[in-house]
């Protein structure tokens, strides 16, 4: 009895963790790109590609989620843009595809950092987090909108 009692313990025992729906954790290799605008027309531009690209997306502080030196200093702005899932069809399989936005403004530069994270279930579930055809026309796309 005693042993049934300690194994119940050891299987329920252990680390527990909260998935974050939407929230990508940090990655080796963000996208990263500085705009030299203000943070209103980097905020809007991204609005407009995104939605152009058919993305659905919900704004949060990015403090919230992760510590850093940027969200506790007054003279930035900051802000999180988490995509909703897109899903891509392909033959066999499809993929479900969504981004998170960071934003760090400070004057007229505004810091901008894409995590990309791609999930392919077949046999086996696939997780990508590249994806530089994208995420670089993405921020290629932007950058023209800024520029108008």
């Amino acid at each position: 009895m005693r042993y049934i009692v300690l194994s119940l313990m050891f299987m329920l025992a252990g680390c527990a963790s909260v998935q974050m729906p939407g929230y990508i954790s940090r990655v080796d290799h963000p996208y990263d790109r500085k705009f030299y605008a203000s943070f209103e027309k980097v905020l809007s531009a991204f609005v407009f590609v995104l939605k152009s690209n058919g993305w659905t997306f919900s704004e949060a502080n990015p403090s919230i989620y992760e510590r850093d030196d940027r969200y506790d200093n007054s003279g930035y702005q900051n802000l999180l843009i988490i995509t909703d899932v897109k899903k891509n069809y392909h033959v066999f399989s499809s993929t479900f595809t969504h981004l998170n936005i960071f934003f760090h403004s400070i004057g007229n530069a505004c810091e901008v950092e894409i995590r990309y994270e791609a999930k392919t279930p077949f046999v086996k579930q696939f997780t990508s987090v590249r994806n530089d055809q994208m995420v670089e026309g993405i921020l290629d796309a932007v950058g023209q909108e800024i520029n108008r």
